[in-house]
């Protein structure tokens, strides 16, 4: 009997160490940036990734939120993910909430564009169809017109709007009509299609959106760009060994020396990586403290 107690937690430990090294040998990253930014784009850092570290990676894509939303347990705290992408409101949410399971990766996104100037920034560009050109020549000409925007709490589709109208003396009443498109491509797509007036649309969205679709180029004109804003981080689960998060941040730091990884991130509008650190995002912080008890307040949705 005695032994046979020690046959059965001997069988158990063998079957935890055995779960624990199948577990220690996967790399689980999760996005909730695409289809925004597209999959190659996380599909090539977990390829990276692989051959960096020689553990297995899995990617999980989530595309009804740009971070994780808070009614539900994120997937640090669930320890379900070990590196995530996710927009900047969602990672500051959750270091509010004083979440101890979630880290900033050192590593930021630097994207291909002619603003960006070495740092891990993007920008708000607000675009309207080219046939509208002479009718729309700066954000004043856009009042009493329809805007389109993907989220409420978005900093390039909607906060950096709200910010720049309370410069001007109004608020989002300045617009004839709001519309919640649910996706920056929606956005763009209104606009194409003549729906909305204008909209506004995350930079690396737009670069990317026009590098799979060149023959709209000619249909979308900037009219204005607003920024910079703090590029989307990537989150560590504060569990992993600190020795595997450094191996992953220097191997992300080195990544566009080596050419074939190189052209597979240009081909994404990603120029490399630099290192950054959490203050990065006090001008988030500064912005939302700014159009605080301000709303888009959309009127439908499409």
């Amino acid at each position: 009997m005695h032994y046979s107690v020690s046959c059965h937690h001997s069988c158990k430990n063998l079957l935890l160490n055995v779960l624990k090294m199948a577990t220690n040998n996967k790399l689980r990253l999760i996005t909730y940036l695409a289809p925004g930014v597209p999959m190659e784009l996380f599909e090539t850092i977990m390829y990276y990734l692989e051959e960096e570290t020689g553990k297995e990676g899995y990617l999980i894509t989530e595309s009804r939120w740009s971070g994780p939303p808070p009614e539900r347990t994120d997937p640090f705290t669930a320890d379900e993910a070990d590196i995530g992408f996710m927009c900047s409101s969602g990672f500051l949410r959750l270091l509010e909430h004083k979440n101890k399971n979630i880290e900033l990766c050192k590593a930021g996104f630097i994207p291909l564009h002619s603003k960006a100037q070495n740092r891990s920034v993007y920008f708000s560009e607000v675009i309207i169809n080219s046939a509208n050109a002479e009718k729309y020549k700066e954000l004043h000409d856009l009042r009493g017109h329809t805007f389109a925007y993907n989220d409420p709490m978005s900093m390039s589709g909607t906060l950096v709007m709200l910010s720049e109208l309370k410069k001007m003396g109004f608020n989002a009443t300045f617009f004839g009509n709001v519309f919640q498109s649910g996706s920056h491509l929606n956005s763009i797509q209104l606009v194409l299609d003549q729906k909305v007036s204008a909209a506004a649309i995350d930079s690396n969205t737009m670069a990317m959106f026009l590098a799979s679709h060149p023959e709209y180029k000619n249909n979308i004109k900037v009219l204005c760009s607003f920024g910079p804003l703090p590029m989307y981080p990537i989150v560590f689960n504060s569990k992993l060994p600190d020795e595997l998060k450094n191996q992953i941040q220097t191997a992300l730091l080195k990544m566009h020396t080596l050419p074939e990884w190189k052209a597979r991130l240009n081909r994404c509008s990603i120029e490399r990586f630099t290192e950054i650190d959490i203050s990065l995002y006090n001008v988030e912080k500064e912005l939302k403290e700014f159009v605080k008890g301000q709303s888009i307040a959309s009127a439908a949705y499409y």
